[in-house]
């Protein structure tokens, strides 16, 4: 078993607290699947898709939307929240927890009122990405120089 020490463990944290939050987009994109008899390998653009109403489409599709995104968006938030965290333990792992609310946010906002509610944790989780990797390059960076 690893033994973690000091402040790296709530970046731990904030990564398990990520991909936790990808895999319950994914259950809910199942449930919309069933839910509207959709069948893979459609993906919202598909035979069974245009048996929707555009309201249900638009339901489907934002539903497939919000966890296409966080499966693009993954990588860069684990990454930089763990490879940030070896230099910036407690501010990436703080931003890591910003970055968790902000997918929520914009989980939330596109599920219930589409394209356009989403703005607001996209937004927030832009910034606390970019944040992050800022710290994985300054981190990286003062290394050098040590």
């Amino acid at each position: 078993m690893v033994d973690l020490h000091g402040d790296y463990r709530y970046n731990i944290l904030a990564a398990s607290g990520m991909l936790l939050q990808c895999q319950i987009a994914a259950i809910i994109c199942g449930r919309m699947r069933r839910k509207y008899k959709v069948e893979y390998p459609d993906m919202g653009c598909g035979r069974f898709s245009k048996k929707l109403s555009d309201k249900e489409w638009v339901e489907f599709n934002s539903a497939v939307r919000v966890h296409q995104n966080y499966v693009e968006q993954l990588p860069i938030a684990v990454g930089s929240v763990l490879i940030g965290g070896l230099y910036f333990p407690k501010i990436t792992a703080a931003i890591g927890g910003m970055y968790v609310i902000g997918r929520g946010l914009f989980a939330h906002g596109y599920i219930q009122f589409g394209p356009k509610g989403r703005m607001t944790g996209a937004i927030l989780q832009n910034l606390c990405a970019m944040a992050n990797t800022v710290a994985c390059f300054v981190g990286i960076f003062y290394s050098f120089k040590n």
